[in-house]
Formats: structure tokens, C-alpha cells, sequence
């Protein structure tokens, strides 16, 4: 099950590096911008009856021709200097997230049900990534801390911004305990390393408590 999960989450992180990659590179060029945003919507329009994030993933490996079929159907001008691979990736990663978004409480239910019967320490209940930004929900099982860290990406500047913070969910649910105050307040990190780094120390701290 382990395995299975691992090669999901490399396949899923894939998706966000394409899309993150693909947007900054075409928005130089508008034509170009608004035509790879065409294909996309387009993917993710056939993609609507695709519910889960394992048959996106099944469906990611048996269509890989996707956004080229989907190119060609609708004669883009440019589609003869586009990066298909790309594009099919950053239309799943917008499928991703909507799948994610409108299953929102389901699918955390469903990882805090596996965490238990695995007996895992901390279970990822809730992971949203854009090109401009990203928010990562992971709870300690047991007592139900949790470190809420996200990033905030300034395309026209050309950098982003980390923050990080420790928060109380319900253990048994995964709710925010909104009327508790954090546990660790919110704060900001200009670089990438020292946000990580300080994600990990955020962890070690929790489980001992």
C-alpha cells in the first residue's frame, strides 16, 4: 500500500512541476499564454467524469497523446511549438486540485482513516498547489497538532515567500479547532531551505510534547 501511495504522490508532484514551470515560461508571450490556457480547460473539461485521484492518475497513464488530440481538435495556431507532455501535466494538476478541492473533507476523512489502521504518525490531510502558491495540512494522529505551511509565489518578481505555523484539529475528525488559539503563531521565511528546515524542527517538537 506504501508503494502504491509513493508512485501516486511522484506522479501527482510531476503534474505540479509542469505546471509550475509551463505558466512563468509562455506568459511572456500572449498569444502563447492564451492559447496553452485553451488546451488546458479543454483537458480538464474531458477530464470532468474523473472523480478520484486514482483514476486520474490511471487515466494520466492510458492517455498520453491527451492535449495533443486536444490541440489539433481545436486548431491552435501555435500548437506546433507547444510542449504536449507539459500541457497534459499541467491540465492534470488543474484536475488535481479540483478533485481535491471538492472532496475536500472525504478525501481527509479517507487519509486520517489510513493513517489509523497503518498506525501512521502524521497523515497529510490536506495539500493545494498552484503556480501561485501552495497550503499543506499534516496532523500528528495521536494528539491532533498539526503545521499548517504554505507559500505565497510573486511571478512578476520572481520569488516567493514561506510561512509556516502549528495549529489544533480534532483528532478524531481533522477539524481546524477554530476557537483555539495557534500553537506555534504564524511566521514568515524569505527562503525555501530554511522554511523546510524549520517545518522539520516544527515536527520533532510536536511529537514530543
Amino acid at each position: 500500500m506504501a508503494e502504491v501511495v509513493a508512485a501516486r504522490e511522484a506522479v501527482i508532484a510531476g503534474w505540479r512541476r509542469a505546471e509550475a514551470a509551463i505558466y512563468p515560461a509562455v506568459m511572456v508571450n500572449a498569444a502563447l499564454y492564451q492559447q496553452y490556457v485553451q488546451v488546458i480547460r479543454a483537458v480538464v473539461d474531458e477530464l470532468a467524469d474523473v472523480k478520484t485521484e486514482d483514476d486520474l492518475v490511471r487515466s494520466w497513464y492510458e492517455h498520453p497523446s491527451v492535449a495533443k488530440e486536444a490541440a489539433e481538435r481545436l486548431a491552435v495556431p501555435l500548437r506546433t511549438v507547444m510542449d504536449f507532455e507539459q500541457l497534459r501535466d499541467a491540465a492534470y494538476a488543474q484536475r488535481h486540485r479540483d478533485v481535491i478541492r471538492s472532496r475536500g473533507k472525504e478525501i481527509a476523512r479517507e487519509r486520517l482513516e489510513e493513517a489509523r489502521r497503518t498506525q501512521a504518525a502524521w497523515v497529510v490531510l490536506f495539500d493545494d498547489a498552484t503556480p501561485l502558491g501552495s497550503h499543506r495540512l499534516e496532523m500528528h494522529v495521536r494528539t491532533g497538532k498539526a503545521i499548517h505551511a504554505s507559500t505565497t509565489v510573486e511571478l512578476d518578481a520572481g520569488r516567493a515567500t514561506y510561512e509556516l505555523e502549528a495549529v489544533s484539529l480534532d483528532p478524531k475528525t481533522g477539524a481546524w479547532l477554530l476557537d483555539l488559539p495557534p500553537i506555534v503563531p504564524q511566521k514568515r521565511y524569505d527562503t525555501e531551505e530554511e522554511w523546510l528546515a524549520r517545518t522539520e524542527q516544527l515536527r520533532s517538537t510536536l511529537e514530543k510534547e
